[in-house]
């Protein structure tokens, strides 16, 4: 895709940058759904400021076309209705082409689940490969996503200082925080703090030249460990263990996560908790729940239940 990078986008990226909150992969996304969007009015010769209603519903028609689904170009139409309302502010455009364009209903999905079994034998595969560091981080990415119920964005952007072990806690701290980046703390029990101390030894002789404060830290740069890296990794097992590759994405862990601990008998809201869907951390409410949270780890997640099998 030809990049326009027009005066207007490049505006709209920078107010965007600056807002408290903006995540920066909602910033890519948002700069390539516009310039997508950009290339196809200028092959009909047309600018953001000439369009009618109907080039934004023949560019709909385009995607709908080569089989885009409706997820996608809801992503595409919420860009476009941020980049417009931009526009307007800005005084550069007086009519809002894209007001009365509708957002598509997302096709109905059944949500990508692992079960148990599939877990416990990822896990027994992982656990069976530890004998060096790029072996022992998979172990460990694996067990942290399943163990803890975090989002990949908060696992490869963990720090070591923020890990205790005594505790059997971790300290999400996102570099970048937003809607759903927010400081919190994360549980793991018995089995995920022996994974953690292994890893630890051999990170310390792999990195021993690099000093750095990732618990993944990125072999080719000071940063962590990418996304997709992560999803590589996830990729690679399921060529391995003959797993479906939809089901191998670290976010079929998470809800892994909710789904095995509620189906083991756990109270919803504390499931809740544990996801990080509403904000629990502060210093008092931390200390007031951390014993429910903790036991609900231990007496429910089917990894602490059976450790026997998985070790």
């Amino acid at each position: 895709m030809i990049i326009i990078m027009s005066n207007e986008i490049n505006h709209f990226i920078q107010t965007l940058d600056s807002e408290d909150g903006v995540h920066k992969n909602t910033i890519i996304s948002y700069k390539y759904d516009i310039n997508q969007f950009g290339n196809f009015i200028k092959r009909r010769k047309k600018s953001f400021k000439s369009i009618i209603k109907k080039d934004i519903i023949d560019f709909l028609n385009s995607l709908k076309q080569k089989k885009v689904k409706n997820k996608t170009k809801s992503r595409k139409i919420f860009a476009l209705k941020r980049f417009y309302k931009f526009l307007i502010s800005e005084k550069i455009i007086k009519n809002n082409p894209i007001e009365k364009i509708d957002i598509p209903k997302s096709e109905d999905t059944l949500s990508i689940i692992l079960s148990v079994n599939q877990i416990e034998k990822i896990l027994k595969h992982v656990s069976t490969k530890n004998n060096n560091y790029i072996d022992l981080r998979s172990n460990l990415i694996i067990e942290l996503l399943y163990s803890t119920g975090i989002r990949v964005s908060e696992l490869i952007s963990i720090k070591t200082n923020n890990i205790d072990l005594i505790k059997k806690t971790i300290l999400i701290d996102p570099p970048e925080k937003g809607k759903s980046r927010k400081e919190r703390v994360v549980f793991f029990g018995d089995q995920t703090k022996k994974v953690i101390e292994k890893y630890l030894e051999y990170r310390k002789i792999y990195f021993k030249k690099k000093d750095s404060p990732w618990l993944f830290p990125s072999n080719n740069t000071n940063e962590f460990l990418t996304r997709r890296r992560v999803l590589q990794i996830m990729h690679n097992l399921a060529d391995i263990l003959k797993i479906d590759k939809k089901l191998m994405h670290p976010h079929s862990f998470r809800h892994a996560f909710g789904n095995h601990l509620l189906n083991s008998g756990a109270d919803i809201r504390v499931v809740q908790k544990l996801l990080g869907h509403s904000s629990i951390i502060t210093t008092q409410k931390y200390t007031e729940h951390r014993e429910k949270l903790i036991e609900t780890i231990e007496n429910f997640h089917p990894l602490n239940k059976n450790n026997e099998k998985i070790v």
